[in-house]
């Protein structure tokens, strides 16, 4: 595991638990994007499924949402697989 792997772990988590503790859930969203975008995306679903299980089900209009932090991480993780491959060239030009 390199220093900016621990980094944006220590980071994503700390995102999201003090979103918990201070009841801000897009900070907890932060820090689940933060996971997914940067390439952990199993640590970013794992994170999303214990603040769905502490958030528990939301209420209102979107209550049909069972797990939204997960869903959250995995539309992240479809979001940065499809914008590398739109994004990232993989045969660059060598002359303009």
């Amino acid at each position: 595991m390199s220093q900016s792997s621990r980094w944006i772990y220590a980071v994503a988590f700390l995102l999201a638990s003090a979103g918990f503790l201070v009841p801000l859930w897009p900070l907890s969203v932060a820090g689940v994007m933060l996971a997914t975008l940067s390439g952990r995306w199993i640590f970013a679903v794992i994170t999303g499924l214990l603040l769905d299980l502490a958030w528990g089900a939301p209420t209102g209009t979107l209550h049909f949402f069972f797990f939204p932090f997960t869903i959250a991480a995995l539309l992240g993780f479809i979001a940065r697989y499809y914008g590398s491959l739109y994004f990232l060239d993989k045969n660059p030009q060598e002359k303009i």
